[in-house]
């Protein structure tokens, strides 16, 4: 390199380090700001269960001075990303000083967020459990047996029956097989769960006895539940399932990119063609829960991601 370019080059490099200083002074100042945030939020107890969450959410952080992705990509794409990336920043920082909070709020359960359910059903001490008999359902029901207290069998005639049993309150749980390394995401059963508004409990693996083909089956129940402490906070023994529809507001990039922040990690990504259209899709995530951050994205899903729908969170049991 020339002497000149040299020259030049420390210029640039030491007006990039001043610039940094400054950067640094503001984000320490941003902090605060976003810290009072959270706990203004926390203050407006209707806020985190209201159906309108997310647009009063997305509006405190309309500002006049704001440059906005869309003005920026104009401009220039590094301010486009600038302003897109620190808007999601700000979204998710107050997302997690306020899941702290909340840690500490007696009587909080963060399921309530996830699920607007608000006639959650309580297991029966011995639930019933039901399920179409062969060989494959029969080594859930045992896997499943394990971690469940003293569960009984209900027979079903066909997969929609079985659903039913749980719909109607003639069985506690239900097990359908969800996913198959021979046919991947099993299509059908997943729209039975949606058909039935089912979620996700436990998982479990069977492999077939020549070991050519695993598949992996699902315990289902009418609401959702968290699993206890120890299984969300030892790392990859849990995950988080949900659906996504991308929308101008939040992109699938963006959740992806807060879920990993809060330490969560991609399992699996289906994506299924909505029935009103041709071109755009809905995407079936499923996320590792890895230790500590889950509430944080849990409250961001809540709070900045308006069309999802939680399908489970819920332990694997290997």
């Amino acid at each position: 390199m020339r002497p000149d370019s040299d020259g030049r080059n420390a210029i640039i490099r030491d007006n990039l380090a001043l610039l940094d200083i400054e950067a640094g002074s503001v984000s320490e100042r941003r902090l605060m700001q976003l810290y009072d945030r959270a706990a203004l939020i926390l203050q407006d107890d209707e806020l985190l269960t209201s159906e309108d969450r997310c647009e009063a959410f997305d509006a405190m952080f309309d500002r006049p001075n704001r440059i906005a992705p869309s003005s920026a990509e104009a401009a220039h794409p590094y301010l486009h990303d600038t302003a897109a990336n620190d808007l999601l920043a700000d979204k998710l920082t107050v997302c997690r000083f306020a899941a702290e909070r909340l840690k500490q709020k007696r009587g909080f359960r963060l399921d309530q967020l996830l699920s607007a359910d608000e006639d959650a059903v309580e297991l029966a001490p011995s639930p019933k459990i039901a399920y179409l008999k062969n060989a494959y359902a029969d080594t859930a029901f045992r896997i499943f047996s394990g971690v469940l207290n003293t569960p009984s069998v209900v027979y079903a005639g066909d997969f929609a029956q079985v659903c039913e049993e749980v719909y109607y309150g003639r069985a506690d749980m239900c097990i359908l097989p969800v996913d198959s390394s021979r046919d991947a995401k099993l299509i059908s059963f997943y729209r039975l769960i949606d058909k039935y508004e089912l979620k996700i409990a436990l998982s479990c693996d069977v492999t077939s006895p020549d070991g050519s083909v695993t598949t992996r089956y699902a315990l289902l129940r009418k609401s959702l539940e968290l699993p206890r402490q120890s299984w969300l906070d030892a790392a990859d023994a849990s995950f988080l399932e949900f659906s996504l529809i991308p929308d101008e507001k939040v992109s699938l990039a963006d959740v992806l990119r807060a879920a990993e922040v809060c330490g969560l990690y991609i399992y699996k990504i289906d994506a299924l063609p909505l029935s009103y259209s041709d071109s755009e899709f809905s995407y079936d995530i499923i996320l590792r829960v890895g230790e500590g951050g889950f509430e944080s994205f849990a409250l961001f899903l809540a709070l900045a991601v308006p069309q999802y729908e939680p399908l489970g969170i819920y332990p694997h049991i290997r």
